[in-house]
C-alpha cells in the first residue's frame, strides 16, 4: 500500500487498480479545471494583442503551444539571445511587449536581458502574463510548450 496525493492505493489487488483509475480521473478533472482558467487567460492575452501588444516566447514549440490553446496574436521567438536586437526593432512597432518566457532559470535570465534592452529603448514591458501563468496552471507549467497538454480541453 502507498499514499498517492491523499489517496490510498493498494498495488497488489483489483481494488488498488480501481483506486489508481480514480486518481487518473481526478488528474483529468484537474486538467479540465486548469483549462477553464487557461481559457480566460488566453482571452486576456488575445485582447492584449488586439490592443497593440507583441508577445515574445523562446522558440517554435512555445509558439505552437500558444497557438494550440487559441492564441491568435503576433508572436516573436527569442531563441536563446540570438534575436534580442530584432526583438527591440520589432517591439518599437507595438504599444507594449509581453514577455512570456519559460519559468525556469534560462527563461528568467532571458526575461531580464530582454526587459533591460527594451526598457533602455523606452518600450513598455508587460510581465503580468508570465507571472499569472503559474497561478493559472496551479504550478503545473514551467515551460510555455507545456501549455499544449491543455489544448484538448479548450
Amino acid at each position: 500500500m502507498c499514499l498517492l496525493a491523499g489517496l490510498r492505493v493498494n498495488l497488489n489487488s483489483d481494488e488498488g487498480l480501481v483506486s489508481l483509475d480514480l486518481m487518473v480521473m481526478r488528474n483529468g478533472n484537474l486538467d479540465r479545471a486548469i483549462a477553464e482558467s487557461l481559457a480566460l487567460y488566453v482571452r486576456k492575452l488575445n485582447d492584449a494583442s488586439r490592443n497593440g501588444a507583441l508577445v515574445v516566447v523562446e522558440g517554435k514549440r512555445d509558439m505552437k503551444a500558444l497557438r494550440s490553446i487559441g492564441f491568435a496574436g503576433r508572436v516573436v521567438m527569442l531563441c536563446h539571445n540570438s534575436n534580442l536586437n530584432i526583438l527591440v526593432e520589432e517591439a518599437e512597432k507595438y504599444r507594449k511587449t509581453i514577455l512570456l518566457l519559460d519559468l525556469d532559470r534560462e527563461g528568467r535570465s532571458l526575461t531580464k536581458k530582454a526587459a533591460t534592452l527594451l526598457e533602455e529603448k523606452k518600450n513598455t514591458i508587460d510581465l503580468y502574463f508570465r507571472r499569472e501563468l503559474s497561478s493559472t496552471t496551479r504550478g503545473r507549467v514551467k515551460q510555455i510548450e507545456e501549455l499544449s497538454r491543455f489544448s484538448e480541453y479548450l
